[in-house]
């Protein structure tokens, strides 16, 4: 029987003591306390629901119809990059070409993503045959002067940097039908590793996931319709000041999201307390589909002064052409097989030399108003691993499974992941944890590699699934909290995208309890944030790799393994002549020499004040005494018997100049000096890892005033774009009439090939709409609570009288 006893209370005829809400059908219900109480909580709620952001995925883009009938954007957006390489330096030009499709003024407002390295030090716009050479200013000086020449009806243009691998243009006043260009130049230190040259270029960027608590109320914003990063349909805003939000235009369609205050939002995210900037750092997406393809379209041109023999050049992702240049030595062409790609992925540029060519060591230099400037690099001894000493290790993977590695990101990570557990050895140990907006640990604690562990972790991987926020520092804490075994290795391997906001706190975090690990990236994804995964590799003491598709996975890992399986380069020390160590003024950067492995060069940064002093030393000894004009790299390794080897490489300082018609890197160890022609760029280049080396001050808790004191010393003497200072080129002329508005519109990037489209769920606001809803929402369950006992004996009421009406219909 279903009941040991009667029930207390018969539902179907209650006691005579109790009152029912509805006595009969022919009599009202006598009204309660609570009543109006939920019914105004119900319909707040409804209310919050139809005005939430959440339950809103529409467009904010102002959409303008074709001749066709089909709709384009309004506004269209292309990159043209010409691309020179010197030696070690790639100088950069990165022409911006914007054209407002439509049939009214408007202003551009595009974020953009350039490699982490990247150092701007010039801007012009093209209006026409006009050129307006951009200025460097501070950062707030430069964008008062924006505001006020776009106010006034000036063609003008801005460019700030948001993060080191993120950009915005501003661009204002572009007339209907006109067609405005905003280059930039820039220079970036060509990569060197495992014998093999790259540079890389950012097109798009992984939308960034912000943690904390929305320091601004929804309400007072326009992001009330910013549900999605992306979808179908687009999300970018399109706010038009108030006293133009009325106005349509004949055969368009629009739908326009309004500020209270005439307040432009330049991304999708709430500035929160942890990114204060989140705004500014979140630009809005759009899904790669054939309608969008007449925007985000780039073309390159490049040309390759490898000052050696090339064996080969090729670009993972892209199809790439490539010859020698007649009557010329050493110098290549590479074009795109296509005249223009899709801004959806990064584009890697990688060239080999002949084998007799490979570099062990090279010297680049500039002179600059008495200032010595160097580019060193120093290749330690390529040595096979199992001659030198080998110790077990300790393995925490880290695996970011959160939204933004929907899709392809995910699928490589498990794959790079599997690899990695599959080529563990049997002394070592191991564990996995998963993130997203929580963390998830295989085991308790890091264990060993008997074959029922790893079937366990592999299974655990196959389940793995991508969804939810990215909250990294729970799971970085989680790995280098754990204590490894004596005598065991700590590495930690994090598979990721990087999509975060919070990048400095990262670093703090890592920096303050790596203790004696050593954290290495793998970076998942068309694009991911190589800013992120390269500085967290150097705040880590490990290394980095990218992972930029599914081919790739196998090679990529081969190549961390091959570090993860090496030791690591011991007592290293960096010497340099004696006449710079005389300089007490001498600038080298890293400051600290980081942890390196067999056949990874170290590339060092020099400036030296005061060079003439030093041309005088270095002639009064004459061109024959070279003992002490040398940059040396030394260290040691020990061997499988224990044994302690020294090494060292050294390179010749050039200090003199001569004419030559290639900057050829020096090949030869202890050679007599070869006087290359000066390079430029070395000097920028010297500058931006000096600005680079002030902001991880700041990352680790420098006073910011300080910090950006420091860097202003710097930036602006170099004309440098940093996080306080911006380039801004200002027409003198008004183009746009006063009678005429001009409304704001984002350039939306492509999301990265093989990413899927996601939702964007907002924190919890302190305030606002969306605390009125959950109120609401909390209030009416609260309150039906209370009458739960009511409503069931109110329901079954009306479920005896329903039974009963059906039986009188039935025997009437």
């Amino acid at each position: 029987m279903l009941f040991s006893k009667t029930p207390k209370r018969d539902y179907f005829n209650p006691p005579s003591t109790y009152k029912p809400w509805f006595r009969d059908r022919q009599r009202a219900a006598q009204p309660r306390k609570h009543r109006l109480l939920i019914l105004v909580s119900f319909l707040c709620f409804l209310l919050g629901l139809m005005i939430s952001p959440l339950s809103r995925a529409e467009s904010g883009e102002l959409i303008l119809k074709s001749e066709d009938g089909e709709p384009s954007p309004a506004l269209l957006h292309s990159t043209d990059v010409d691309l020179k390489v010197n030696g070690m330096i790639a100088h950069v030009t990165y022409s911006q070409k914007f054209t407002n499709n439509s049939n009214k003024w408007t202003h551009a407002v595009y974020t953009f993503p350039l490699n982490e390295n990247a150092a701007i030090n010039s801007m012009e716009m093209l209006i026409g045959k006009r050129i307006i050479r951009g200025k460097i200013k501070q950062k707030e000086e430069a964008k008062k002067a924006f505001e006020t020449a776009k106010k006034a009806g000036k063609k003008a243009s801005l460019t700030e940097q948001q993060r080191p691998n993120l950009f915005t243009q501003h661009v204002a006043n572009i007339a209907p039908g006109e067609d405005i260009t905003v280059t930039l130049q820039y220079i970036q230190q060509v990569a060197y590793q495992n014998g093999e040259f790259s540079f890389h270029l950012p097109t798009t960027l992984t939308p960034r996931y912000i943690p904390g608590i929305p320091t601004k109320d929804l309400s007072d914003t326009v992001l009330v319709e910013h549900a999605y990063a992306g979808g179908s349909e687009t999300n970018n805003a399109n706010e038009e000041h108030r006293h133009s939000e009325n106005k349509s235009e004949r055969g368009s369609h629009s739908r326009r999201h309004i500020t209270t205050d005439n307040t432009f939002i330049s991304g999708w995210a709430l500035p929160t307390n942890e990114v204060s900037d989140a705004d500014k750092i979140t630009p809005f997406m759009i899904d790669t589909l054939p309608q969008n393809n007449l925007t985000n379209q780039l073309s390159l041109t490049a040309t390759i002064n490898a000052g050696m023999a090339i064996n080969s050049i090729c670009s993972k992702g892209h199809q790439v052409q490539w010859h020698s240049i007649d009557d010329t030595k050493y110098q290549y062409r590479v074009l795109l097989d296509d005249t223009q790609i899709t801004m959806d992925r990064d584009l890697w540029l990688h060239w080999r030399p002949l084998n007799t060519a490979t570099p062990q060591a090279a010297y680049f230099a500039e002179n600059i108003d008495n200032n010595h400037y160097a580019l060193v690099m120093l290749t330690p001894p390529q040595v096979n691993p199992k001659d030198l000493q080998d110790f077990p290790r300790d393995v925490t993977f880290i695996i970011d499974t959160s939204g933004s590695m929907g899709g392809r990101p995910i699928e490589d990570a498990k794959a790079a992941l599997k690899l990695a557990i599959e080529r563990l050895d049997t002394k070592d140990r191991f564990n996995i944890v998963a993130f997203s907006s929580n963390y998830t640990k295989l085991f308790s604690q890091p264990t060993n590699t008997q074959p029922h562990n790893i079937n366990t972790a592999l299974s655990f991987i196959s389940g793995l699934r991508a969804n939810g926020g990215t909250e990294m520092a729970g799971a970085l804490h989680e790995a280098l909290k754990a204590e490894p075994q004596e005598n065991f290795i700590k590495q930690v391997v994090f598979i990721t995208d990087g999509a975060v906001g919070n990048e400095a706190a990262l670093f703090s975090l890592i920096k303050q309890e790596l203790g004696s690990a050593r954290l290495f990236t793998v970076g998942i994804g068309s694009a991911p944030n190589s800013y992120f995964m390269t500085r967290a590799a150097q705040f880590g003491r490990g290394s980095y790799v990218f992972i930029h598709d599914t081919n790739n996975i196998q090679k990529e890992m081969q190549r961390l393994f091959t570090k993860l399986e090496s030791p690591v380069l011991s007592n290293l020390s960096l010497i340099l002549p004696k006449n710079m160590r005389l300089n007490k003024s001498v600038e080298v950067f890293p400051k600290r020499l980081p942890d390196l492995y067999a056949g990874e060069p170290l590339l060092i940064n020099i400036k030296v004040p005061d060079f003439d002093s030093i041309k005088h030393i270095d002639n009064v000894k004459g061109s024959g005494n070279n003992l002490d004009n040398n940059v040396v790299l030394a260290g040691t390794l020990t061997d499988t018997n224990g044994n302690i080897l020294k090494w060292q490489r050294s390179v010749q300082v050039q200090y003199l100049t001569a004419p030559s018609p290639n900057n050829a890197i020096d090949n030869a160890v202890n050679s007599p000096p070869a006087h290359s022609t000066q390079t430029t760029g070395i000097a920028t280049a010297w500058a931006r890892k000096k600005v680079a080396a002030l902001m991880d001050e700041k990352a680790l808790g420098r006073n910011e005033e300080d910090v950006e004191k420091d860097i202003l010393k710097v930036a602006l003497p170099h004309k440098l774009i940093t996080a306080y200072t911006s380039f801004v080129a200002i027409e003198e002329t008004k183009s746009r009439p006063e009678s005429t508005n001009a409304s704001p519109q984002h350039v939306k990037n492509l999301m990265p090939q093989g990413m899927q489209m996601r939702a964007i769920s907002y924190p919890q606001t302190s305030a606002g709409i969306n605390q009125h809803l959950v109120i609401s929402a909390l209030s009416l369950f609260l309150l039906m609570l209370l009458n739960m006992g009511e409503a069931r004996r109110y329901l079954f009421a009306q479920y005896r009288i329903f039974k009963e009406d059906k039986g009188i219909t039935h025997n009437g």
